[in-house]
C-alpha cells in the first residue's frame, strides 16, 4: 500500500516540474506578455459594533458588527435576519421577529468572494422582553383623610421605574419586584380622582394602575344653618327642629335622646339650658344628601317658651371627622304665646244667631286664618299673640270688621257679638245722649268720635260731634251705613269707647262715662246697647266686709237702712250707684278704696232670672267696664259670653293678682243666691 502511495506522489511532483518548466520557457519565449495571477486566502475579520439591547422589547432588533470585507452572511443559533450580504465595514442587521426569551447562541460568519470564511462572531447574549409588569393596589388612600400626605401601597411583578399622573406625586421613582409603599406629595383638601402611577420596566415595558379615588379633607364639618333660626318668635309648639351641615355627615352619628328627658345624643334640644332635654318621638332623618336632619318632638313643646339646640363634637362627618367643638344656638327660638278669639253674631231681622258667616283674621295687613259662625252663631279661632282685624262677610250683608288684641298667652278673649246689617240698609244720622256713670246726669261738653268697624281707637275719623246744654246728646249726620266705633273725651273724665251704627236714622244710642278716680278707687260700669236682647240685667258684687267675710253687693242689698250699700267707714264704702232696667241701659259700682281680700263680680239676667233654658244674656251684647288706675290695661273691658245661661260670671279680683276673667255662663234662678 505504501508503495502504491509513493509512486502517485513522484508521478504528481514530475508533472508540477515539467509545468514550471513549460511556464519558464513561455515567459522566455515571449518577454511582452506581464499578466499574474494570485489567488485570495484571508478571510473575512467580523467584529462586535453595537450589541442588542438587553433586555429590550424589540421583537425585531438591531445589530452591527463590522467585516474587513464583503460577502455572505450566515446566521446561527436562534437568529436570522433577512440581510445575506456584508460589506466592507459596519453592517447594521434586523433580526427577524424574536419570541420572548434569552438568546445567547446566536452567530454571524461572512463569507468572501473566494470562499474564505470569517471568524464565527457570537452576539452579545440577550432577552426580549415584551410584558409589561403586572401591578395591584394593595393599599388603597384612606378616605377620606386628613393626612395631606397619605401613603398607597401597591405590588409590582418587576422591578423598573416609577411615573405620576394626574393630581398626584411622590419623591419615590423606582419600584421593586413585589409589594411597594409611595408616599404622596403634599395634597391640599380635595377630591383625587386621576392620580396614576407608571410603572416602566428595565425593557421599557409599561403599565399604568390608576389609583383609587380618594378625598384629602382638613376642615372639620360646621353648623350651617338651623331652624328654627336664633332669636325667631311665635313658633309652634307643634315644630320640627332641623339643621344643616357644611357637608355629608355620618347618619350613626347624628343621635338624639328617644327615650327620656336627659340630654343625651348628638342632637338636642332644651328650654333649661341643657339640664333637661326634650325628648324625640325618633331619631333624626337625614335629607340634602345627608347634610340636612330634622327631629320631631314626641310632644307639643310648651308655649311662650324659650328653647336651645345644641348640636356636640359626636357628631360626625362620613369621613369620621367632628365638629372642632359644640354649637349651641345663641339665644333660642321662642315658642308663640297664644290665646283664643270667640265671638258671636248675630241677624239684623230676629237678633237669632247667624250661621255660615265669615270670619278671616288678618295680622298686620296680612290674612293668617279664616273660620265660619256655626249654627249657634258662634265662632272659635286660636291664633299666636298680637293684634287682628277681624272681617265678618256673609251673603245678603254689609261686610264689617273688628279689633282685636290678644295681649298674654293661653288668653280667651271674647270679642264684642255683631248684629250684621242687611245690604239694604242706608246712610243716616247716628244719635243718643251721655251721661254720668255714676249720677246718671246727662253730660255737655263730651267729644265724640266715629271711627268705622269695632273697637277701633286710631285711624280715619268718619264723624265728629259735641254733647251740648243740659240733655247730653250729641248726633252725627250722613253716616255710612255700617257700624262705628264711638271715642269719648270730657275734661275729668277717663276716655272711653262705645259702638253706634247707621241703619238709615237710629237714635238712643246712649253711653256712660266714668270721672277719673282717686287712687286705689276702682268703677265697674256695665252697659247693653239699645236694640238687646237684654232688658234688665244686674250686677252682682261679692266683697270682703269688715270681718274679713264675704259681702253680696246688688239691687236688693240694704245696710245701715240704705239700700245697695256697703260701708267700712267714712268716706269708705261700696255703692251700687246705678241700676237701669231697660235697653240701653248702665249699672255702676264704685268702690271706694279697694281692700285686700277677693272681690267677684257677675251679671245676672234679672228678666229671665227663672228660665233653665235660654241665651238672650249671650246674645245681649252686654259690656263690663273695669275703672282701676292700678292696672296697666285700664280700663278693661269684658264682654258677654256667648252660649246659654242666665248668670255671666265675670271676674275675680285681688290687690296681689289683679283681674282675673272667669267667663262662665250658667243659670240661677235666685239673685240672692248668686253670692
Amino acid at each position: 500500500m505504501n508503495k502504491v502511495l509513493s509512486i502517485i506522489l513522484i508521478s504528481l511532483f514530475s508533472l508540477t516540474v515539467i509545468s514550471s518548466c513549460s511556464i519558464s520557457d513561455d515567459l522566455v519565449e515571449d518577454s511582452s506578455d506581464d499578466t499574474t495571477t494570485t489567488t485570495d486566502t484571508t478571510a473575512p475579520v467580523i467584529a462586535e459594533v453595537t450589541f442588542v439591547t438587553t433586555p429590550t422589547n424589540d421583537s425585531t432588533p438591531n445589530y452591527t458588527f463590522s467585516s474587513t470585507e464583503a460577502g455572505t452572511i450566515t446566521y446561527g443559533g436562534s437568529c436570522s435576519s433577512g440581510t445575506t450580504s456584508a460589506t466592507s465595514g459596519n453592517n447594521t442587521i434586523t433580526l427577524v421577529s424574536l419570541s420572548e426569551g434569552t438568546y445567547s447562541n446566536c452567530t454571524i460568519t461572512v463569507t468572501d468572494s473566494t470562499g474564505n470564511l470569517s471568524n464565527t462572531l457570537t452576539l452579545t447574549s440577550f432577552i426580549v422582553d415584551s410584558t409589561a409588569a403586572t401591578l395591584a393596589e394593595v393599599t388603597a388612600v384612606t378616605t377620606s383623610t386628613n393626612n395631606t400626605t397619605p401613603d398607597f401601597t401597591f405590588s409590582s411583578s418587576e422591578a423598573g421605574t416609577i411615573t405620576y399622573g394626574g393630581s398626584c406625586s411622590s419623591s419615590t421613582t423606582s419600584v421593586i419586584a413585589g409589594s411597594n409603599t409611595i408616599t404622596l406629595n403634599s395634597l391640599s383638601d380635595g377630591t383625587y380622582s386621576n392620580c396614576t402611577i407608571t410603572v416602566i420596566d428595565n425593557a421599557s415595558n409599561s403599565v399604568t394602575l390608576n389609583i383609587r379615588s380618594f378625598v384629602i379633607d382638613t376642615t372639620p364639618p360646621t353648623v350651617s344653618s338651623i331652624s328654627q333660626t336664633d332669636n325667631s318668635t311665635d313658633v309652634s309648639v307643634s315644630t320640627t327642629v332641623e339643621v344643616t351641615f357644611s357637608e355629608a355627615m355620618s347618619t350613626s352619628t347624628i343621635t338624639t335622646n328617644t327615650e327620656n328627658t336627659t340630654c343625651s345624643g348628638s342632637f338636642q334640644l332644651s328650654s333649661d339650658n341643657f339640664t333637661t332635654c326634650i325628648k324625640m318621638s325618633a331619631a333624626p332623618s337625614a335629607s340634602n344628601s345627608d347634610k340636612t336632619f330634622t327631629a320631631t318632638p314626641s310632644d307639643n313643646l310648651s308655649r311662650g317658651t324659650n328653647y336651645k339646640l345644641r348640636i356636640t363634637t359626636s357628631a360626625k362627618d362620613t369621613y369620621g371627622y367632628s365638629l372642632a367643638s359644640d354649637y349651641t344656638t345663641t339665644n333660642g327660638f321662642t315658642t308663640m304665646e297664644a290665646g283664643t278669639i270667640t265671638g258671636g253674631v248675630l241677624s239684623e231681622y230676629s237678633d237669632s244667631a247667624l250661621s255660615g258667616v265669615s270670619v278671616s283674621f288678618a295680622k298686620s295687613g296680612t290674612t293668617v286664618d279664616n273660620t265660619t259662625t256655626d249654627s249657634s252663631g258662634d265662632f272659635s279661632q286660636t291664633l299666636i299673640l298680637g293684634t287682628y282685624t277681624l272681617t265678618y262677610s256673609k251673603s245678603g250683608y254689609l261686610d264689617e270688621t273688628q279689633s282685636a288684641t290678644l295681649a298674654t298667652d293661653n288668653q280667651t278673649l271674647v270679642v264684642s257679638t255683631l248684629k250684621m246689617l242687611s245690604v239694604n240698609c242706608t246712610s243716616g244720622t247716628i244719635s243718643g245722649k251721655i251721661t254720668d256713670a255714676v249720677s246718671g246726669e246727662n253730660l255737655s261738653g263730651v267729644s265724640i268720635s266715629a271711627r268705622r268697624g269695632l273697637n277701633f281707637t286710631s285711624g280715619t275719623v268718619i264723624g265728629t260731634d259735641t254733647t251740648a246744654n243740659s240733655t247730653g246728646a250729641y248726633s252725627m249726620s250722613s253716616m255710612n251705613r255700617g257700624w262705628y266705633t264711638a271715642q269719648t273725651s270730657k275734661s275729668g273724665y277717663i276716655d272711653s269707647t262705645f259702638h253706634v251704627y247707621s241703619c238709615g236714622n237710629v237714635s238712643s244710642q246712649d253711653s256712660s262715662i266714668s270721672t277719673t278716680l282717686a287712687s286705689g278707687a276702682m268703677r265697674i260700669v256695665l252697659s247693653w246697647p239699645t236694640g238687646s236682647t237684654a232688658t234688665d240685667i244686674d250686677s252682682h258684687l261679692q266683697i270682703p266686709d269688715n270681718d274679713s267675710n264675704a259681702f253680696h253687693i246688688y239691687y236688693g242689698t240694704n245696710t245701715s237702712g240704705t239700700d245697695d250699700y256697703y260701708q267700712y267707714g267714712a268716706s269708705d264704702n261700696v255703692t251700687l250707684d246705678r241700676d237701669e232696667r231697660t235697653a240701653p241701659g248702665t249699672e255702676t259700682i264704685t268702690i271706694t278704696t279697694v281692700k285686700s281680700g277677693t272681690y267677684s263680680y257677675s251679671v245676672h239676667d234679672y228678666t229671665n232670672s227663672a228660665e233653665t233654658s235660654i241665651r238672650k244674656l249671650g246674645r245681649s251684647r252686654a259690656s263690663v267696664t273695669i275703672y282701676y288706675n292700678a292696672l296697666s290695661n285700664n280700663p278693661t273691658v269684658y264682654n258677654v259670653q256667648k252660649g246659654g245661661g242666665n248668670l255671666w260670671t265675670v271676674f275675680t279680683f285681688t290687690t296681689s293678682g289683679g283681674l282675673t276673667e272667669v267667663g262662665t255662663m250658667s243659670y240661677q234662678t235666685t239673685p240672692a243666691s248668686i253670692y
